[in-house]
């Protein structure tokens, strides 16, 4: 088991810094990064109160499916505002928000259009039983600044109980892959 820890802290050492850029114009170096892809699960026909929250981490963007290697690339999040209620002043008011609505993957002068669809539950969750149930949460961006801040960043929600970036303090626009 000790073996498997040194392993997982050597990966996540020897990854290249990245660069993380938000709505507000500040960027922040990551270093020790991961992609934290979070999910609940609970058994079929059961309630969901009987379910847990996991977590699987990758350097890899998932979609659908598809494992996206981001080495060498820059990630774009776009944005469009979309109406949530919220409460403002004591009262339930409708307000627009930002929220992602596209993806882009750029490698020098090729971009890909990806959708921000969740992960397929074999890469999310590859060990929970096929009897439950699997909803993936959101995918976060978890690393240290590099003056040793720890950082946790929503970068996707999937579900509507997890909210991410809708001030432009938090609300990441791109992020910056060395290869």
């Amino acid at each position: 088991m000790a073996g498997t820890t040194l392993c997982a802290a050597q990966e996540s050492v020897e990854r290249p810094p990245i660069v993380v850029h938000f709505a507000d114009g500040s960027s922040v170096p990551l270093r020790q990064w991961t992609l934290s892809y979070e999910y609940f699960s609970w058994p079929q026909g059961g309630s969901q109160v009987e379910g847990t929250a996991g977590r699987r981490s990758s350097a890899d963007l998932w979609v659908g499916k598809k494992m996206v290697p981001l080495r060498g690339s820059t990630l774009e999040i776009e944005y469009e505002p979309v109406e949530r209620e919220r409460d403002v002043d004591g009262e339930t008011r409708t307000v627009k928000v930002p929220s992602p609505h596209a993806l882009k993957l750029v490698e020098g002068a090729k971009t890909t259009s990806l959708k921000p669809d969740p992960p397929h539950r074999e890469l999310m969750a590859p060990s929970v039983d096929k009897k439950m149930m699997v909803v993936a949460r959101s995918l976060d961006l978890r690393g240290e600044s590099l003056t040793g801040t720890k950082m946790d960043v929503c970068l996707l929600s999937y579900t509507s109980l997890v909210e991410c970036g809708e001030t432009p303090e938090h609300q990441v626009t791109q992020i910056e892959f060395p290869r």
